[in-house]
Protein backbone atom coordinates (compact mmCIF):
# COMPACT_ATOMS: atom_id res chain seq x y z
CA UNK A 1 0.00 0.00 0.00
CA UNK A 2 1.06 3.26 -0.85
CA UNK A 3 0.98 5.36 2.45
CA UNK A 4 1.33 8.74 0.87
CA UNK A 5 -1.78 8.52 -0.76
CA UNK A 6 -3.49 7.59 1.20
CA UNK A 7 -7.18 9.61 2.35
CA UNK A 8 -9.91 9.54 3.87
CA UNK A 9 -13.06 8.98 1.83
CA UNK A 10 -15.49 11.81 1.36
CA UNK A 11 -19.09 11.13 1.97
CA UNK A 12 -22.82 12.29 2.34
CA UNK A 13 -25.91 10.95 3.65
CA UNK A 14 -29.82 11.39 3.87
CA UNK A 15 -33.06 9.79 5.56
CA UNK A 16 -36.25 9.03 3.32
CA UNK A 17 -39.72 7.65 4.40
CA UNK A 18 -41.21 6.61 0.61
CA UNK A 19 -44.38 5.46 -0.69
CA UNK A 20 -47.80 5.89 -2.38
CA UNK A 21 -49.82 6.22 1.25
CA UNK A 22 -47.36 8.39 2.95
CA UNK A 23 -48.94 11.70 3.81
CA UNK A 24 -45.65 13.87 4.27
CA UNK A 25 -47.45 16.69 5.95
CA UNK A 26 -48.94 14.65 9.07
CA UNK A 27 -45.93 12.79 9.39
CA UNK A 28 -44.26 16.32 9.92
CA UNK A 29 -46.36 17.23 12.32
CA UNK A 30 -46.82 13.66 14.09
CA UNK A 31 -42.89 14.02 14.39
CA UNK A 32 -42.71 17.65 14.83
CA UNK A 33 -39.59 17.56 12.33
CA UNK A 34 -39.40 19.80 9.77
CA UNK A 35 -37.87 17.65 6.54
CA UNK A 36 -35.33 19.27 4.68
CA UNK A 37 -37.56 18.42 1.32
CA UNK A 38 -40.90 16.17 0.40
CA UNK A 39 -43.61 15.99 -1.68
CA UNK A 40 -46.94 14.36 -1.78
CA UNK A 41 -48.22 10.94 -3.80
CA UNK A 42 -50.04 13.66 -6.18
CA UNK A 43 -46.36 14.50 -7.70
CA UNK A 44 -45.83 13.42 -11.35
CA UNK A 45 -42.41 12.65 -12.97
CA UNK A 46 -41.37 14.00 -16.43
CA UNK A 47 -43.79 11.33 -18.16
CA UNK A 48 -46.77 12.53 -16.00
CA UNK A 49 -46.60 9.13 -13.91
CA UNK A 50 -47.49 9.29 -10.23
CA UNK A 51 -44.40 9.31 -8.11
CA UNK A 52 -44.95 7.71 -4.09
CA UNK A 53 -44.79 10.43 -1.36
CA UNK A 54 -41.46 11.30 -0.19
CA UNK A 55 -40.65 13.11 3.03
CA UNK A 56 -36.31 13.49 3.33
CA UNK A 57 -33.73 14.60 6.17
CA UNK A 58 -30.14 15.93 4.44
CA UNK A 59 -26.99 15.56 7.28
CA UNK A 60 -25.88 18.73 7.52
CA UNK A 61 -22.20 17.61 8.27
CA UNK A 62 -19.60 18.12 5.34
CA UNK A 63 -18.12 15.59 3.39
CA UNK A 64 -15.08 15.12 5.12
CA UNK A 65 -17.21 13.77 7.80
CA UNK A 66 -17.25 9.92 8.26
CA UNK A 67 -20.41 8.21 7.21
CA UNK A 68 -20.88 6.73 10.86
CA UNK A 69 -20.96 9.97 11.82
CA UNK A 70 -23.68 11.55 9.01
CA UNK A 71 -25.62 8.64 9.99
CA UNK A 72 -25.46 9.26 13.75
CA UNK A 73 -26.13 13.07 13.25
CA UNK A 74 -29.78 11.79 11.66
CA UNK A 75 -30.36 9.24 14.26
CA UNK A 76 -29.99 12.01 16.89
CA UNK A 77 -32.81 14.12 15.06
CA UNK A 78 -34.75 10.65 14.68
CA UNK A 79 -34.27 8.82 18.01
CA UNK A 80 -36.49 11.15 20.18
CA UNK A 81 -39.31 10.60 17.88
CA UNK A 82 -38.40 6.80 17.12
CA UNK A 83 -41.94 4.84 18.41
CA UNK A 84 -43.87 7.47 16.24
CA UNK A 85 -41.43 7.15 13.43
CA UNK A 86 -41.65 3.06 13.69
CA UNK A 87 -45.84 2.86 14.00
CA UNK A 88 -46.09 5.67 11.13
CA UNK A 89 -44.17 4.12 8.86
CA UNK A 90 -45.31 0.45 8.74
CA UNK A 91 -45.39 -1.00 5.19
CA UNK A 92 -43.51 2.38 3.68
CA UNK A 93 -39.56 2.43 2.34
CA UNK A 94 -37.72 3.82 5.04
CA UNK A 95 -33.92 4.29 4.31
CA UNK A 96 -30.15 6.08 4.92
CA UNK A 97 -28.76 6.65 1.56
CA UNK A 98 -25.47 7.07 1.67
CA UNK A 99 -22.72 7.96 -0.53
CA UNK A 100 -18.94 7.61 -0.26
CA UNK A 101 -16.17 8.90 -2.62
CA UNK A 102 -12.84 7.25 -2.60
CA UNK A 103 -10.26 9.69 -3.86
CA UNK A 104 -8.12 6.06 -4.68
CA UNK A 105 -7.74 2.85 -4.71
CA UNK A 106 -5.51 3.44 -1.59
CA UNK A 107 -8.65 5.25 0.83
CA UNK A 108 -9.59 4.06 3.75
CA UNK A 109 -12.36 1.85 4.40
CA UNK A 110 -16.16 3.17 5.93
CA UNK A 111 -17.08 1.42 9.12
CA UNK A 112 -20.51 1.76 10.64
CA UNK A 113 -20.43 0.77 14.80
CA UNK A 114 -22.55 -1.61 16.26
CA UNK A 115 -24.71 1.28 18.03
CA UNK A 116 -25.57 2.45 14.99
CA UNK A 117 -26.40 -0.38 13.02
CA UNK A 118 -28.14 -1.72 16.21
CA UNK A 119 -30.20 1.98 16.30
CA UNK A 120 -30.90 1.38 12.31
CA UNK A 121 -32.75 -2.23 12.68
CA UNK A 122 -34.56 -1.02 15.53
CA UNK A 123 -36.43 1.74 13.90
CA UNK A 124 -36.90 -0.24 10.98
CA UNK A 125 -34.01 1.96 8.98
CA UNK A 126 -32.34 0.09 6.26
CA UNK A 127 -28.73 1.22 4.99
CA UNK A 128 -28.17 1.62 1.09
CA UNK A 129 -24.38 2.58 0.48
CA UNK A 130 -23.32 3.87 -3.20
CA UNK A 131 -19.64 3.76 -3.36
CA UNK A 132 -17.51 5.48 -6.30
CA UNK A 133 -14.00 6.24 -6.95
CA UNK A 134 -13.50 10.13 -7.85
CA UNK A 135 -13.39 10.37 -11.34
CA UNK A 136 -10.13 12.28 -11.22
CA UNK A 137 -7.90 9.37 -10.35
CA UNK A 138 -10.15 6.51 -12.97
CA UNK A 139 -6.37 5.93 -14.16
CA UNK A 140 -4.50 5.47 -10.72
CA UNK A 141 -4.76 1.78 -10.51
CA UNK A 142 -3.62 -0.78 -12.75
CA UNK A 143 -6.83 -2.72 -11.77
CA UNK A 144 -8.89 0.12 -12.92
CA UNK A 145 -6.94 0.54 -16.39
CA UNK A 146 -8.24 -0.92 -19.41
Amino acid sequence: METGTQREAKSWAMFAISGARLRPLELTEKLGIKPDYYHGSDTKDMENRPLPGHWQLNSKLGPEAKLNDHIWELLKILGPVRKTLKEFTEGLDVSIYASVEFASEFSQGIQIDKRTMLLLGEIGVSLEITPWLSPANFGESPRLRK
